[in-house]
């Protein structure tokens, strides 16, 4: 980790951009470690949402410490800022406040490059603007497996509900919408609040791009990323599953069991459940209805355990069901990832970046989509896994994967394809993410117009 980060370090320090949730920052963290050790660079953590005892801990662990700004949800009363009118005024109120509080954090700060995690949030659009007017370098860094945007619109459907479209909507509406669309953007464009945005992670103003992989450029690009420099560094988390892999043996699956209360004579089947509910993508009775059939399967086999991983957006008490199953399952809410999949037999999922992790450790995995939810399908058409829709079909799958060699043979060479195409996985992400700032850095402190547009002064307020 290198010594700790001193606010009193003569070098000015690259500023983070954390946003929710914590797991965010486990992508900052290994940069910040290398920059330290390896470039003598110190760097500031700036959060726009209130960071847990984790976050706070490993930060201080390294001596650095947390800014923190709050953005107002509605900055009207609640029924002015959810009105037709309003719910316009109260967004360019809000455009405003972002706008002034990314230029105090710069001035708070002077960073000499900033990092965020996707640069089409609210506050990082204007950080990043912000940096790219001071002639500071811009980083966005991919911090989680990435669905094509297309995707996302629709999981948004179901999320909060579907958009009106225009047949639905009256004709005086219909004829007068591209004129008040139009001089809404003209205003922003006046008060320098617009952006042209790809609608996707890493679509925003930042100059450079660190992506997972190869195939992660290629889908960016796809989805109309244009003006960056995208770089495929790997992703710095990956480094400590890298790190594991190497290390594994029987001796430190046993340890890391006994961490967890896992049984160290049976076989675990592990599953990292999706935040179905938060999503609004299935009922709470699909989902124990869905828990059950997989506990049941995996019951039927012998010396087979099932243990149930929650995702951090997840409610314990909804799967508080699994104390009572026969025999109860036992739920875990917080896990080193790496260590629980390295430790378990066979890993069981949806589409969530934890697949790309089991991939890496070797384990072979079951999708599962039970319930026709649209990105549940997401690594049917990659590969590396053995996919069903039915509980049925989970349960020959599961037989079948734990029995016949060869199967699981062909999956571990379709896992090793999907790895190479869409990871960098050889333990130096976090060391090429910060090879990049410190180069980009550098290259800034020759531009002489980089200079001299640090040297103005800058605004404050608005």
């Amino acid at each position: 980790m290198g010594r700790p980060i001193s606010r009193h370090d003569a070098s000015p320090p690259v500023l983070f951009v954390a946003r929710e949730p914590d797991e965010t920052l486990r992508a900052f963290l290994p940069v910040i470690d290398r920059l330290q050790a390896e470039h003598q660079r110190a760097s500031q953590v700036l959060f726009h949402h209130r960071p847990g005892d984790w976050a706070r801990r490993e930060l201080a662990e390294r001596g650095i410490c947390l800014d923190e700004v709050q953005l107002a949800r509605h900055l009207l009363p609640e029924p002015l800022a959810t009105a037709r009118v309003g719910r316009t005024i109260d967004e360019v109120g809000r455009f405003w406040q972002a706008r002034a509080l990314a230029r105090l954090a710069l001035d708070r700060h002077q960073p000499v490059a900033v990092v965020v995690i996707q640069d089409t949030q609210l506050l990082e659009r204007f950080i990043v603007r912000e940096a790219n007017a001071r002639g500071l370098p811009t980083l966005v860094v991919q911090w989680a497996f990435s669905y094509e945007q297309a995707m996302y619109d629709r999981i948004r459907e179901f999320q909060f509900g579907r958009r009106i479209t225009r047949s639905s909507e009256r004709f005086p509406r219909r004829l007068l919408a591209p004129v008040t669309r139009g001089l809404y953007r003209s205003a922003l464009g006046i008060l320098g609040l617009n952006f042209n945005l790809v609608n996707s992670y890493g679509g925003g103003e930042a100059r450079l791009f660190a992506v997972i992989g190869e195939a992660f450029r290629d889908q960016f690009v796809r989805q109309g990323v244009r003006g960056k420099r995208i770089e495929a560094t790997g992703h710095p988390t990956h480094d400590a599953v890298f790190r594991r892999l190497q290390t594994i043996d029987d001796a430190e699956r046993a340890a890391i069991r006994r961490r967890y209360q896992l049984p160290q004579d049976r076989t675990i089947a592990l599953y990292a459940t999706q935040p179905v509910l938060w999503r609004k993508v299935m009922t709470h009775e699909a989902l124990e209805e869905n828990v059950r059939a997989i506990a049941a399967a995996v019951a039927g086999r012998p010396d087979c355990q099932l243990v149930v991983k929650l995702h951090p957006r997840e409610d314990p008490a909804d799967y508080a069901f699994c104390a009572d199953l026969d025999p109860p399952v036992q739920v875990i809410t917080q896990a080193e990832m790496p260590d629980l999949i390295a430790a378990c037999d066979l890993f069981i999922s949806s589409s969530s970046s934890t697949v790309l992790l089991a991939m890496m450790l070797d384990r072979p995995i079951v999708t599962v989509n039970f319930n026709a939810v649209p990105h549940f399908d997401q690594f049917e058409a990659i590969g590396g896994t053995v996919h069903v829709r039915t509980h049925e079909q989970f349960k020959q799958e599961l037989d079948r994967l734990l029995e016949n060699s060869q199967a699981a043979a062909q999956l571990r060479r379709q896992r090793q394809d999907v790895v190479a195409r869409y990871t960098r996985f050889d333990g130096h992400a976090a060391d090429r993410i910060a090879g990049l700032l410190v180069s980009a850095i550098d290259g800034a402190n020759l531009t002489p117009a980089s200079a001299t547009a640090r040297s103005m002064p800058s605004r404050v307020g608005v």
